[in-house]
């Protein structure tokens, strides 16, 4: 039982790999992962069933160690694929202060599917909700390319997105450096709008605000926006710089490589984690 388990595991990670390169092509970003998993799986399946056939001829501590390996891997990655999907808010917060949208490859001067639903989602928030500033973050990633940040500033005006709704952050090249210059640019931003207002706001009562109706402040004043199996990691890495009070907005993500990006991004957690990023 154990062996065919292991046998329908790796060939439902090489049918995976088929479909994830007939349907968006061979430079798939870590579409090889499926390899590595249906080699893994396969070459235990064979070591059992090769020990079990012939048990003098290969060692059990041979057998025994593939199989702890392949479950120990298969549990964690299960429960990160747990906190990723569990981690999904259902409603985004309104009325942020910023929302950082997180950039994607584009293709030329257009945005790539990820970043097209990214933007999408980006579009709704930013006509729903006014006054809140839109930190599109995204570098050059190729020399043919504009940033990403540009891209998608202009598929969100083409969207009716006002111009004086969004800034650009374009120098990171990575969801670390996405949300480090994020913030930096926000700080910048916030510390420009106290100079500007600080004499307004000291020659008001304190009582004023209140008075006039003005809503209490919103205690989550900065959110994320990004893909829904992304939005674990990228809340944690901001966390981890200290971004405590943030919010999650969830973009959708391409149905048939949904789980691609889960397990791809279960990894990248992994990764991370290693070097001190959560």
């Amino acid at each position: 039982m154990l062996t065919w388990g292991l046998a329908v595991g790796a060939l439902l990670c090489l049918t995976y790999f088929v479909v994830i390169v007939a349907y968006s092509g061979i430079g798939t970003a870590y579409a090889f992962i499926w390899i590595l998993f249906a080699a893994g799986l396969g070459g235990t399946a064979f070591c059992v069933w090769h020990y079990q056939r012939h048990p003098r001829k290969l060692l059990l501590q041979l057998s025994v160690s593939l199989v702890t390996l392949c479950g120990t891997g298969l549990v964690i990655l299960l429960v990160l694929q747990i906190l990723i999907i569990g981690k999904v808010p259902q409603v985004a917060e309104s009325d942020l202060e910023y929302v950082i949208v997180l950039g994607s490859p584009v293709r030329g001067e257009k945005p790539g599917r990820t970043l097209l639903l990214r933007l999408e989602k980006a579009a709704e928030y930013g006509l729903q909700n006014p006054e809140t500033i839109l930190v599109l973050s995204g570098g050059r990633t190729s020399k043919e390319n504009g940033t990403e940040a540009e891209v998608m500033k202009q598929y969100l005006l083409d969207k009716g997105v006002p111009e004086e709704q969004m800034v650009l952050e374009q120098h990171s090249v990575s969801t670390v450096e996405n949300i480090a210059y994020s913030r930096i640019l926000i700080d910048t931003l916030r510390k420009k709008n106290q100079e500007e207002h600080h004499q307004d706001e000291r020659a008001l009562p304190a009582y004023l605000p209140a008075a006039m109706g003005q809503k209490a402040s919103n205690p989550h004043q900065i959110g994320i926006l990004t893909s829904n199996f992304h939005l674990y990691r990228a809340m944690q890495i901001a966390k981890k710089q200290g971004m405590q009070e943030i919010s999650g907005i969830a973009a959708a993500s391409d149905r048939i490589l949904f789980v691609h990006f889960c397990f791809r991004d279960g990894l990248a957690i992994l990764k991370e984690r290693l070097v001190g990023n959560l």
